[in-house]
């Protein structure tokens, strides 16, 4: 029994023996591999490369900008493709050619609503309703003085919201902004109004009236965007300042970058001596309103 088991012992190592040494034959170990490469290899021979010619460029000079415009990262232009399909800047500030800029503004007429909101008192900030609230009539230059939720046949209106906002500055809470607004129904217009206490509101209608410096043509504009053409020089009204009654132009030339200019009311020599003649004539007659937007424009 003793021998049976030394034989199968004796068996069963040569058994794994040959196992290991067939897999060790199959699957041979890097250590093996590194064993049978070639002690000797061959050295990398590089290929000599010819030397490129040196071209020398020629890169053309800047052109010189244009009057008033500036470059910057912070402030860019707004760029936009002209009827001749070219890209042009508008620039975001108004520039002052050193040149002329051929128009001048003669007159900007609006025409207020028939309405306006001067002002209110109020004897109880917590009680609206003991307010009174001031109206102007530019008809009649008449004021109006009404309570909240007032109707008014004879004017054909009546108030349908009064409402005063006050704002405090938070570095400074005596400082306080007011503005008192109104809506209003319009009976004879039928339709509804918002005004504004220290905004005069006007009707959409308007005529700004410009004249051409070396012809004196007379070319009327009524709303932003919209352009003249005195020659091939494009005039673009862009916007419209109606408190300091100014307004944007913008000058395109073409083949060149867009001119802006801030435009305020021309008086010619004539006037001007004439308007000195007259007040030292008489102060009161030039003083004196002559048509009711005139004397509430005076009013403000």
């Amino acid at each position: 029994m003793k021998e049976l088991n030394e034989k199968l012992i004796i068996t069963m190592a040569l058994g794994l023996l040959a196992i290991g040494l067939g897999f060790n034959f199959y699957f041979p170990s890097q250590k093996s591999i590194e064993a049978q490469a070639p002690s000797s290899i061959k050295k990398y021979q590089p290929i000599d490369i010819a030397d490129a010619m040196a071209v020398n460029s020629e890169w053309p000079e800047a052109k010189e900008q244009a009057k008033g415009e500036m470059f910057d990262l912070f402030t860019p232009p707004e760029i936009f493709i002209n009827e001749n399909g070219e890209f042009v800047f508008r620039p975001p500030y108004a520039v002052t050619p050193k040149g002329p800029f051929g128009i001048h503004l003669l007159e900007i007429q609006l025409d207020p609503y028939r309405f306006q909101l001067e002002g209110f008192v109020e004897e109880d900030r917590n009680d609206q309703n003991q307010t009174t609230i001031l109206v102007h009539s530019v008809e009649d230059g008449k004021s109006l003085r009404l309570s909240p939720n007032a109707s008014d046949p004879q004017y054909g209106f009546r108030i349908l919201e009064w409402r005063v906002d006050r704002n405090f500055d938070e570095n400074d809470t005596t400082t306080t902004e007011v503005i008192a607004w109104m809506k209003l129904e319009d009976l004879k217009e039928n339709r509804i109004i918002n005004l504004r206490h220290d905004e005069r509101f006007y009707e959409d209608n308007i005529d700004i009236v410009f004249q051409v410096a070396d012809s004196n043509e007379i070319y009327v504009l009524s709303a932003t965007n919209e352009s003249f053409f005195v020659g091939e020089v494009e005039y673009r009204l862009d916007e419209i300042d109606y408190e300091n009654h100014t307004v944007l132009m913008a000058k395109l030339i073409p083949g060149l970058d867009p001119v802006t200019e801030s435009l305020s009311l021309y008086q010619t020599s004539e006037k001007s001596s004439d308007l000195n003649i007259e007040t030292g004539a008489d102060d009161e007659k030039l003083n004196k309103p002559t048509s009711i937007e005139e004397a509430f424009n005076s009013f403000f």
